[in-house]
């Protein structure tokens, strides 16, 4: 529990305000305490010189009668308690003391008033001015010394040191307190943020931060999580819809297998039938084959597919090779492959070959009869562009968007009308991001594009 306390962002909060508070209240009081001080000594220093001056004047009316001096001296300093005075005439012969025992001093510079100073009295401390002139043909020399009692002073800065001590204490105790509800207060987008994150699940994706009402210290924060969510939501129905497909997938084969199985098995036939069946559940297998290496080729490439075999691959013959390979089932639908162009480029030439030849057979199932496929090659100095285009049914952004993911049919009742597994276009766009390019699908006026461009410095060995 203490540890959980400790480690709140508010309590922290309010200790670092706290201690900054502290330390500016300290600094407060030391520079107050030091301006009181000031003060005072101000205070004391004019008073004592006022009373030289009045000693000084008293002196020069009555320069030889100590008693008339004594008599006046008495009467003007009468009422000033704490107020000490000696006179010396000459020096180092007192004419006038209010204490019975002897004042002692520091030299001071003659026929001026030495400085304000600190001097103990009776072990008492006082403040301290002196006067002395130097004998002359019509008078002797002379010193005067005056000081004030310091014990006052010294009382109430006692007193004033606690009281800033108390107030500062109290002042800095109610601040921590509002600091911590400040901070706490301050805090609680957090806590709605936390609220937010606590509801959502696997099954509940759809709640989002309300940036608008998030503090501006809170709003990247709000944002990223808000973007991980989207991120996360296409991701889950992604996966969601990758796993219908692929349950619809390996379903239809497994029916067909199992119920050819069923029907051989349900009677004694004969070899030849037998050997038919078994033909039959061998091209299963084989799709089954084929649809699990695919699996497994998307699987590596989500964990960083690497290249294994670098090499100069001239496009343009791997193209021609594709042509006549598939130039036979074009024909099946009096469709016409052409190509134009030259390029090459540094890569893995089976797995080019294969996203190319995905593309072509793609385009030839989905194609209409009697068309022409049509393939570009065009490099310049920043990059390499293919371009593979035929006629077809037209497509809509929806689908032209999803058109890579796996599994995805354009067609809604995801029927397998072809021997193809659903995974050819989804290899062919991580092959190409494999080699650091970029491909892209679009529909315009019955004709479908797809376009591959690699950057010229794409895979180097």
């Amino acid at each position: 529990m203490m540890k959980q306390l400790f480690s709140a962002i508010s309590l922290r909060i309010s200790l670092i305000f706290t201690l900054f508070t502290a330390l500016i209240l300290l600094i407060m009081g030391i520079a107050i305490h030091q301006l009181v001080m000031q003060h005072f000594a101000e205070q004391d220093q004019d008073l004592l010189k006022g009373k030289i001056a009045l000693i000084d004047n008293l002196l020069q009316q009555t320069p030889h009668n100590p008693p008339l001096l004594k008599q006046q001296l008495d009467d003007a300093l009468v009422g000033h308690h704490g107020l000490i005075v000696q006179i010396e005439r000459p020096i180092g012969t007192r004419i006038y003391a209010t204490l019975p025992t002897p004042i002692t001093v520091p030299p001071a510079p003659d026929d001026r008033p030495s400085i304000l100073h600190e001097w103990q009295v009776a072990q008492q401390p006082y403040h301290v001015i002196t006067v002395q002139r130097a004998a002359t043909a019509a008078r002797d020399s002379d010193r005067i010394i005056v000081g004030l009692d310091m014990m006052e002073h010294v009382h109430f800065l006692d007193d004033f040191r606690r009281q800033l001590l108390i107030i500062g204490g109290i002042g800095t105790f109610s601040l921590m307190i509002l600091g911590w509800l400040a901070a706490w207060r301050g805090l609680r987008p957090a806590q709605s943020m936390a609220r937010v994150a606590e509801s959502i699940t696997a099954q509940h994706l759809t709640s989002r931060l309300d940036i608008a009402r998030a503090p501006s210290e809170l709003k990247p924060l709000a944002s990223a999580f808000n973007d991980m969510l989207d991120r996360l939501e296409s991701t889950v129905r992604r996966l969601e819809d990758f796993s219908s497909d692929l349950a619809h997938e390996l379903r239809t084969p497994i029916n067909i297998l199992l119920n050819q199985t069923q029907v051989s098995l349900s009677k004694t036939r004969e070899v030849s039938d037998y050997q038919e069946v078994l033909f039959s559940n061998l091209e299963e297998f084989e799709r089954l084959a084929r649809m699990i290496a695919d699996m497994l080729f998307l699987a590596k490439a989500d964990n960083h597919l690497a290249l294994p075999h670098l090499q100069q691959i001239d496009l343009a013959h791997e193209i021609s090779i594709l042509s006549e390979y598939y130039e036979a089932l074009a024909a099946d639908k009096d469709m016409l492959l052409t190509f134009s162009g030259a390029a090459s480029m540094q890569g893995d030439q089976l797995m080019l070959r294969r996203a190319l030849g995905n593309l072509i057979s793609n385009a030839i199932r989905y194609g209409k009869p009697n068309s022409t496929i049509t393939t570009k090659l065009v490099q310049d100095t920043t990059s390499i562009l293919i371009t593979i285009q035929n006629q077809a049914d037209p497509m809509s952004p929806e689908q032209l968007q999803r058109i890579f993911d796996r599994f995805y049919r354009a067609d809604s009742s995801r029927k397998r009308t072809d021997d193809g597994s659903g995974l050819g276009l989804a290899i062919t766009k991580t092959i190409v991001q494999v080699h650091g390019g970029q491909i892209e699908a679009t529909s315009d006026q019955g004709l479908i594009t797809f376009s591959i461009r690699f950057p010229s410095t794409a895979v180097r060995p």
